[in-house]
């Protein structure tokens, strides 16, 4: 792990199966680059910069954002940073989807140097979580942490985000660069909160037991096991979403 002047910021860098991840930590501002792609974050504008293409064209995205989540996949400890952005300069809906715009996948643990690449990784991402949270205060915008669950593209991937009192899932549809909102789980009376078109579904599950995986969906059943509610994941693996089933339980069931 490498640090440089206080002037510049801190300058963090651990190797990554993408290349060395360089974390830049300045006040009020965080900047990341591995390989061909980086991300700045100043003030409430996210600029995500790639070079694209073999003549390595710079393309340039901003977002201005009200939101940041940090994420941890499973189960090989991907890092991932997701936004809520102001869609044509305007929140429609609070949280209502979030994007998934800068990815750090960390050596596979079967390379002779995965052990030690994967613990400076860690040193490097627990100081970026802290900055992460840092940057979110300063600039006046919410944040949480998160689980991302499955191994795939990382469009695909589904965000299980901490929010404190609840916890929400993310998933994208069908040629959506965003994940929408698909659920919201109550830990402390385990409601779920499921929206279905302009009608939410409001229901209470109070058993591991009760949640459960049939095909691509996960289902929410009362104590005598008749369906109440279910959200589709078609993109994770039927071991991922046997993963959220269990986190959810976990967090609804009453002894």
């Amino acid at each position: 792990m490498a640090y440089r002047g206080e002037d510049a910021g801190d300058i963090l860098e651990a190797p990554t199966a993408d290349g060395v991840i360089s974390v830049n930590l300045g006040p009020n501002r965080l900047a990341l680059t591995v390989g061909p792609v980086s991300l700045h974050l100043a003030d409430q504008i996210a600029t995500v910069t790639e070079l694209a293409g073999k003549k390595r064209k710079v393309k340039r995205t901003s977002f201005a954002i009200t939101g940041i989540v940090f994420g941890r996949g499973t189960p090989r400890d991907d890092i991932g940073l997701w936004i809520e952005a102001k869609e044509g300069g305007v929140l429609e809906t609070s949280r209502g989807s979030l994007r998934r715009i800068f990815g750090i996948e960390p050596f596979s643990l079967m390379d002779p140097n995965g052990l030690r690449a994967l613990a400076r990784l860690e040193g490097v991402a627990a100081r970026l979580r802290v900055a992460v949270e840092d940057y979110a205060a300063a600039a006046d915008i919410w944040h949480a942490r998160g689980v991302e669950i499955g191994l795939g593209h990382p469009l695909d991937k589904v965000l299980f985000a901490d929010y404190g009192d609840h916890h929400a899932i993310y998933a994208r549809k069908l040629f959506r660069d965003r994940a929408r909102f698909l659920a919201a789980v109550h830990h402390a009376d385990g409601r779920v909160v499921v929206p279905d078109g302009k009608v939410k579904h409001e229901v209470t599950v109070t058993s591991r037991f009760g949640v459960t995986v049939r095909g691509d969906y996960i289902r929410f059943a009362d104590r005598h096991g008749t369906d109440l509610a279910r959200i589709s994941l078609p993109w994770v693996s039927p071991e991922d979403r046997e993963d959220l089933a269990r986190r959810i339980g976990n967090l609804v069931h009453r002894t």
